[in-house]
């Protein structure tokens, strides 16, 4: 299935979507009515395509979309629109939009638009898998007992670097330089604080990541 995420502030617009796109039996349906409900749905579970209508505050919904540390990957977003000015288009698609529809559109455009982009998403099954951790490492998502979890960046690259490394003793130092791209300002409690928030997200960590004092963390 295919997470899509309706974003509009009008319910019956909102309604009329979710009407015609469901008879895609490809799609997971959720909707948001404002800046601040689209980013929960977000950070609920990644989807791999927004739609996103931006009308009023749209232009924020996508910087907000492709700025937050907390939705990880790259969420496709299909921008739905009546103002039809080149300054509106230009200023949409640098904020991050994929695909752009003018105001008025006809559904079945819609449609295929979106049945073309579903043609494009990888069909990646691939995971890494640990206890009840599941990693899929091309779309950056992680579930724990089958429910998905938000983790920021370097806390996924933390978890699957320990996996990867699973029963071997990795100092502050090594995992800093392998996960922190530019460490030489950062100190090695933000290896601690980093594996403290893993622990509170992931509790089975709590059983099978052990600190060696003095030495670094292994992995059982």
């Amino acid at each position: 299935m295919i997470k899509l995420l309706i974003i509009d502030d009008s319910e019956e617009t909102r309604e009329l979507l979710k009407m015609v796109l469901s008879k895609n039996n490809m799609l997971d349906i959720s909707e948001a009515y404002s800046l601040a409900s689209a980013l929960q749905e977000l950070k609920k579970s990644t989807p791999l395509l927004d739609l996103s209508l931006p009308d009023g505050n749209g232009s924020e919904i996508c910087s907000k979309i492709r700025t937050c540390p907390e939705i990880y990957g790259k969420p496709f977003i299909l921008a739905l629109t009546a103002d039809t000015s080149q300054e509106s288009v230009n200023k949409n698609l640098r904020l991050g939009c994929d695909d752009y529809i003018k105001k008025p559109f006809d559904f079945t455009e819609l449609s295929i638009r979106i049945e073309k982009f579903i043609e494009r998403v990888p069909k990646d099954r691939e995971y890494i898998s640990y206890e009840n951790i599941k990693i899929f490492p091309n779309s950056k998502l992680v579930k724990y007992d089958n429910e998905f979890v938000t983790l920021s960046k370097n806390e996924f690259e933390v978890l699957q670097y320990f996996i990867l490394n699973r029963g071997l003793l990795l100092s502050r130092t090594n995992i800093l330089d392998n996960v922190w791209s530019d460490n030489y300002d950062i100190s090695d409690k933000a290896v601690d604080q980093c594996l403290k928030r893993l622990r509170k997200k992931l509790p089975i960590l709590n059983d099978v990541l052990v600190s060696k004092r003095g030495f670094g963390y292994i992995l059982k």
